[in-house]
């Protein structure tokens, strides 16, 4: 009885160091974390600069029945006229996956507004025409950009400011397409007369990379601010298809002509965040 009261004092520290150090594994040291994963969303506006290209339009259909002007060349050719888009704002929004520390996916979509730009100039010099006053912004379209990218971020993530870098691929389509003020002095009449007429981009697949930080409002906190620099490889297709009927003179006038225009946007991106975290 005496020993049992000696021996219990003693011996039950003892256990508890032993539990302690069995849980904590073979070394005596406590077991790491589960790995944590982290997601976010971030939302925005998004500055649209597109590429300013000198684009060779080709004709892919040339109708112009007009005996009476031999300054008028019949035959199918080419002409050379500057696109020259203006900036615009736009919208974004993406969401990341970060399965580990320093590396994360990504997809992204940005949506533009309306775009305006192109000189008519060659088109006129392409025939002998008059400038028509209006020879600048002819085309209008809006473009929707969707894209994937592979990030890393270089920082130890307690760090409240996550630079980052990442590389992938975009899709981008165009929609609101619209042909402006197109039209001539008349050569017979010598009024100034609006033809009408399409205005196709085609859709593209390209390459694309960014680099961007978050500034983490602090360790407690979900919300962060995101900036993002981005830049989409597009090499899209441009038809113009236009067509006028000088009613008077039964003279049905048409011209088709396309060719290729490096749309390739910077884009800015300024945003908000928000991330959260989870286990495996």
């Amino acid at each position: 009885m005496k020993m049992t009261r000696i021996l219990i004092p003693v011996m039950t520290p003892l256990a508890l160091a032993i539990s302690s150090v069995a849980s904590a594994g073979p070394a005596g040291y406590a077991p790491p974390p589960p790995p944590t994963q982290e997601f976010k969303i971030r939302i925005g506006g998004a500055y649209i600069s597109p590429n300013s290209d000198n684009v060779t339009f080709a004709d892919s259909l040339l109708r112009w029945p007009d005996p009476f002007n031999p300054n008028f060349n019949r035959d199918w050719g080419a002409f050379r006229t500057n696109i020259d888009p203006s900036d615009e704002w736009g919208w974004f929004i993406n969401a990341e996956w970060k399965p580990m520390d320093h590396w994360g996916v990504s997809l992204s979509y940005t949506d533009g507004d309306r775009h305006t730009g192109g000189d008519r100039r060659g088109w006129h010099d392409r025939f002998g025409l008059r400038d028509f006053g209006r020879n600048r912004n002819f085309a209008r379209w809006e473009p929707q950009m969707t894209a994937a990218y592979l990030n890393w971020y270089p920082l130890d993530p307690s760090c409240l400011i996550q630079p980052y870098m990442g590389i992938g691929l975009n899709y981008t389509d165009f929609s609101s397409e619209r042909l402006r003020d197109w039209g001539w002095f008349n050569p017979i009449t010598g009024a100034e007369e609006f033809w009408a007429g399409r205005l196709n981009l085609g859709d593209n697949w390209g390459y694309t990379w960014q680099l961007g930080v978050d500034f983490n409002f602090g360790h407690d906190s979900s919300w962060l601010i995101n900036l993002a620099l981005i830049y989409f490889d597009v090499d899209t297709d441009i038809e113009v298809d236009t067509f006028f009927t000088d009613v008077p003179n039964q003279i049905d006038y048409r011209h088709r002509f396309g060719g290729d225009y490096l749309f390739d946007p910077w884009v800015f991106n300024i945003g908000v965040g928000y991330k959260f975290d989870f286990h495996w």
